[in-house]
């Protein structure tokens, strides 16, 4: 079966499996840096997205996938795009595999040697056999599903996986927490106008090293984050509200107009008024 032929839907819960496996269909946009404990594979179908992690960015193209790990922190850029999403938790994981925190899979997308180029395409191919089998879901679908699932995660192991040093692992963690604290606070308090230094005193650090330490690890310094969220908020708003525009910079924190609306264009490829104007007319149809 065609693969372009199957529902178009997003699935965002699957109960009768243990990992989240969805077909997603993005108009584009930005994805601020995030991080979650679970192994998560994107295969584009249609457009592209670019992925920001590691201090580098990766674009993905049709027929192209991307592994990325457990507890990585990483950002979306898109196009739009239609792709198959491949969330497995830790815990599904360490079912099967002892000391899986300590794999890390890396995936090159242009092999050279022929044994490399069929692997791949293996892979591609369960990919697009698990989305058939759950999409129409016949008799004992869920044997089909997980044997597909297994026999990719086998190879996945085995042929594009390292294993890090435990103490790596304790210490990417222990930053993981002190980031964890620092965004939830910066997502909760997005509508203030936040500096450095009370940031550093309510995590106890100087804010030289709070500066350096965020930049490092989400690749945007803690004001260009704070102004993602904002931008987020802004995005949701116009589209949700009929709040005037300039009340709804206010409500998120913007004073500064000129910079929110850059940003804003920059992401959306228009002004806040813009959108808000191509939202009516789609209302009014």
């Amino acid at each position: 079966m065609d693969i372009s032929n199957m529902r178009h839907e997003i699935v965002s819960e699957n109960p009768d499996i243990e990992v989240k496996f969805y077909l997603s269909i993005d108009e584009g946009g930005y994805v601020a840096p995030h991080w979650h404990n679970s192994l998560e594979i994107v295969y584009m179908l249609e457009g592209s997205i670019t992925v920001a992690f590691e201090n580098k960015k990766i674009t993905v193209l049709p027929e192209e996938f991307i592994v990325i790990n457990s507890r990585n922190v990483h950002g979306f850029t898109s196009k739009k795009n239609r792709a198959l999403v491949l969330q497995i938790p830790s815990v599904v994981f360490e079912k099967y595999v002892r000391n899986m925190d300590l794999y890390y899979f890396n995936v090159d997308m242009n092999p050279i040697d022929e044994a490399e180029i069929k692997r791949l395409n293996k892979i591609k191919k369960i990919f697009h056999d698990m989305y058939e089998i759950y999409d129409i879901q016949p008799e004992g679908y869920l044997l089909k599903f997980n044997s597909l699932l297994y026999d990719m995660l086998f190879t996945l192991i085995h042929s594009y996986s390292s294993k890090l040093a435990l103490k790596q692992i304790k210490r990417d963690n222990k930053y993981l927490e002190r980031l964890k604290g620092i965004t939830m606070f910066l997502h909760n308090c997005h509508d203030e106008q936040i500096t450095m230094q009370q940031l550093a005193d309510k995590f106890g650090y100087n804010p030289d090293y709070i500066s350096r330490f965020f930049k490092k690890y989400m690749g945007l310094t803690v004001i260009e984050y704070l102004y993602e969220i904002r931008i987020n908020y802004i995005y949701k708003d116009l589209i949700d509200t009929d709040l005037n525009i300039n009340d709804i910079f206010e409500n998120h924190g913007c004073n500064n107009y000129r910079v929110a609306i850059k940003l804003f264009k920059k992401r959306y490829g228009c002004t806040p008024k813009e959108k808000r104007k191509e939202k009516n007319m789609t209302i009014s149809k």
